[in-house]
């Protein structure tokens, strides 16, 4: 995306100049090159850093590994440019250039807390709260029985709404309760409700895999999220389960209880998704939801990335994240990026 698109998104809520770290103007000695590479790196998950060096010397790391190999990859990227005074200049949310202190405080405690699941907003995200966030993106991760995905960070493309004001807080189910999928679509509804009382102006509902069915599920009813955004949705096995044959069958039954709203929906899927079943029968299936939705994108294999995680790659957040953002704020949204 272009520099200065990029920094439109910012500008779109004005307080988010209020975290220090989001102001690509304040970096010292950045050419034009260096601040699209700030940005990119403003759309990186953490743990991740930034170091410059003088005139048009920087280098930054993030997305995987830890803190210190961020730092470490940052500095050396910024060596490798000819600087011999390269300092950190910001890392994971804040910027500590020249010994400033943290800026960012904690977020609250869980919104939602039961046996079962809770609301968690992310520390890994700017925190802002109802009365001043532009919305809410509620991330739901995916399902496994061997494994326990609460506290798995978002997708990449999910910091783009982060960064453009919107909070970020994770449904994070118990494994061993999660089994059900219409239950745990009973207590995503009880989520969406709970935060749209609590103030919040625009909910997204979002997810991957198990967690992007559910947000689909979230379409059955007018006015529970504006916008949903399912990555790779799937709740039926994988390969050629009998489980996997009934998934086009669930989804058409899906997609008729949708009623006519408002709601905007984003579907992606990619190539080589052993969880997906047929992808052009998917595709054309969710394509008859347009007339009843408020705005349709379907991010339809997009090129270079595969796989059911194909949306964990920081490749898509770069490339798409700013789409989606587009997707769900403009007054009219496009139906394609």
């Amino acid at each position: 995306m272009r520099l200065c698109s990029m920094v439109a998104l910012l500008l779109w809520a004005g307080r988010v100049w209020a975290q220090p770290a989001l102001d690509v103007r304040a970096v010292p000695g950045l050419d034009d090159t260096g601040r699209d590479a700030y940005l990119t790196y403003l759309n990186t998950n953490l743990p991740r850093a930034f170091a410059v060096g003088g005139v048009s010397a920087y280098g930054w790391s993030g997305g995987t590994g830890t803190l210190e190999t961020a730092r470490s990859k940052a500095l050396a990227g910024c060596a490798a440019r000819g600087a011999t005074n390269c300092a950190i200049y910001a890392e994971d949310l804040n910027v500590i250039w020249q010994g400033r202190a943290p800026q960012t405080a904690p977020p609250p405690p869980a919104l939602i807390s039961t046996w079962n699941y809770a609301i968690e907003p992310d520390a890994r995200y700017f925190w802002r709260g109802p009365a001043q966030a532009a919305g809410v993106y509620v991330w739901a991760h995916g399902y496994n029985a061997a494994d326990d995905s609460r506290g798995h960070q978002p997708q990449p493309h999910v910091r783009a709404f982060n960064n453009a004001g919107f909070d970020v807080v994770r449904f994070d189910r118990v494994t061993n309760a999660d089994g059900n999928r219409e239950r745990t679509a009973g207590w995503f509804e009880d989520t969406l409700i709970e935060l749209r009382h609590r103030g919040y102006k625009t909910i997204i509902a979002g997810g991957q895999s198990r967690g992007a069915w559910n947000s689909l599920q979230m379409l059955s009813h007018a006015g529970l999220a504006d916008a949903v955004i399912a990555v790779s949705p799937a709740a039926h096995g994988s390969g050629g389960s009998t489980n996997l044959s009934a998934q086009y069958d669930d989804l058409r039954q899906l997609v008729e209880a949708v009623p006519r709203a408002n709601t905007r929906l984003a579907f992606v899927q990619f190539e080589a998704d052993p969880f997906a079943g047929d992808l052009d029968r998917r595709r054309d299936l969710i394509q008859r939801l347009r007339p009843a939705l408020g705005g349709l994108l379907i991010l339809d294999r997009p090129p270079g990335l595969r796989g059911h995680f194909g949306g964990q790659n920081a490749q898509f957040g770069v490339q798409y994240g700013g789409c989606l953002l587009h997707f769900v704020i403009d007054r009219v949204p496009a139906d394609h990026c």
